[in-house]
């Protein structure tokens, strides 16, 4: 027993911090707007609803289908807890490729503290949490090998990373950049040779792509599916910066931040040609930045998007360590400023870990109490006394509608809502007014949830409540409407 602990301390010392830095996340109630998204559409999906058919989201499916496994919250933080002890293994492995035995150790347990905090919502099953196993396995197999099977499968990896969210694309542009600069000598002794990398690269980041059109396409929603998963991203990209749906990518700055990325890659290009940086440092820099493009697409300021960054930016950090290496350790560092300059400049916000720690364990028995449950916000028991009274006055074929942005209600009550949309700021923002009352006709609902807002307007909603629906419960804000 002795030798075992002495032997294998350091991984007892990783996985017990894992453990006790991701156990209060299996006790959250449902509170999260985009979990309560994935869980409504999982939901629908394991009812026999056809996804961005029948029920909709604008990110592409992976996610979905995991959720429709899931079921609930505990199941959606239980399958990414599981995920997470392979993508911390990987990433320590990815680590040793790049840094000495002491420095991979270091920033393995950084990794795992960062990743699982709620400061940048690592304790949320999120997208980009979900992303991090098949990006950080496929650029692991990438810098493993060069051969072209090893290279698709790679690219294989990061495709299905990419069916989970997109921005994982920029990251394999990267690498196809990295290929095509690398081995730059090969253009003339072996030029098919040379473009053979990227071409079977690019060719298995687009496999998983593909096989899901083609299920969607037997399923008659082939247009659907790029729509919602793909070419709705466009607009949405711009929205936040320009306040609406309909502009160009150009108009949200995403084409100068690209000039920009473009200029940092030639940067690195000359470095690394004047052999002041190494491939591997190359690598970590170049898929840095690709990565700091991709958290800014849509110049959002939420904190999930960051644990994008988070394997390069845990190994750049390990890069300004070694001792000597001065201007490695520079130009290491000019990177991690620019981080916090962009952090600064696009004012992503963080959440508080302390207090959410001491809120779990100061509450180890008594989970259910209004105070545990105020902690992740005052709408919380509001929605589940809401979820509840559904439950118990309707049948699971009955449909309901939510006028708010409280999805988590329909996975509570086990309700599918009465159109495709969760969220009326899916409605708003796809202009999905005239749809929605138009579903009413198909799948009437037997309830509406009606939480008031300024700032929102639904005219055609509030007719059909003043015509066919009486006011039959108020939980505080949220007004419960009855089918007469």
């Amino acid at each position: 027993m002795t030798y075992f602990l002495s032997k294998y301390k350091y991984w007892i010392f990783v996985w017990s911090l894992f453990l006790i830095l991701r156990i209060p996340s299996f006790f959250e109630p449902y509170w999260y707007g985009d979990e309560g998204i994935y869980l409504t559409l999982g939901q629908g999906i394991r009812k026999g609803l056809i996804l961005y058919q029948q029920i909709h989201d604008n990110k592409p499916p992976t996610l979905y289908y995991l959720a429709a496994i899931a079921k609930t919250v505990f199941g959606f933080r239980l399958m990414l807890f599981l995920l997470m002890i392979p993508t911390v293994y990987l990433f320590y492995r990815f680590a040793q490729k790049i840094l000495n035995h002491k420095l991979s150790k270091i920033v393995t347990v950084l990794f795992v503290i960062l990743s699982s905090i709620p400061l940048i919502e690592g304790n949320i099953a999120n997208a980009e949490i979900f992303m991090l196993f098949p990006t950080i396995a496929g650029i692991l197999l990438f810098l493993k090998s060069s051969k072209n099977f090893s290279l698709y499968f790679s690219g294989f990896l990061l495709g299905l990373a990419f069916t989970i969210k997109i921005p994982v694309f920029i990251e394999t542009f990267f690498l196809i950049f990295y290929l095509l600069i690398v081995h730059f000598s090969e253009i003339k002794k072996n030029f098919w040779n040379y473009i053979s990398r990227p071409f079977w690269l690019g060719i298995g980041f687009l496999s998983p792509l593909f096989f899901y059109f083609i299920y969607f396409y037997f399923l008659h929603i082939s247009k659907s599916f790029l729509d919602s998963a793909l070419l709705q991203n466009f607009s949405y990209i711009s929205s936040w910066s320009t306040g609406n749906q309909t502009s160009s990518v150009s108009s949200g700055g995403v084409v100068q931040r690209f000039t920009v990325l473009i200029l940092f890659f030639g940067v690195l290009t000359i470095l690394h040609f004047k052999e002041i940086i190494k491939r591997e440092q190359f690598l970590v820099i170049g898929w840095f930045f690709a990565c700091i493009f991709g958290a800014l697409l849509s110049t959002r300021p939420y904190p999930h998007y960051l644990i994008q960054i988070l394997p390069s930016f845990c190994l750049l950090l390990g890069l300004l360590l070694p001792k000597k290496k001065y201007l490695l350790k520079l130009i290491s560092l000019i990177s991690l400023l620019f981080l916090v300059f962009t952090i600064k400049k696009y004012n992503f916000y963080f959440y508080s870990n302390l207090s959410y720690y001491r809120n779990f364990y100061s509450h180890l028995t008594s989970f259910n109490s209004t105070e545990y449950l105020n902690y992740f916000g005052s709408n919380v028991s509001v929605t589940n006394q809401v979820s509840d009274y559904i439950k118990q006055n309707s049948s699971p074929n009955d449909h309901i509608f939510i006028w708010g942005d409280e999805p988590y209600i329909y996975a509570l009550s086990d309700r599918l809502p009465s159109g495709r949309y969760t969220v009326a700021y899916h409605i708003t923002d796809f202009n999905g007014y005239s749809e929605t009352i138009e579903s009413f006709k198909f799948n009437s609902p037997k309830f509406i949830i009606y939480f008031p807002t300024e700032k929102r307007s639904f005219p055609e909603l509030d007719d059909i409540l003043n015509r066919y629906y009486f006011l039959d419960k108020k939980i505080n804000s949220a007004l419960i409407f009855q089918k007469r």
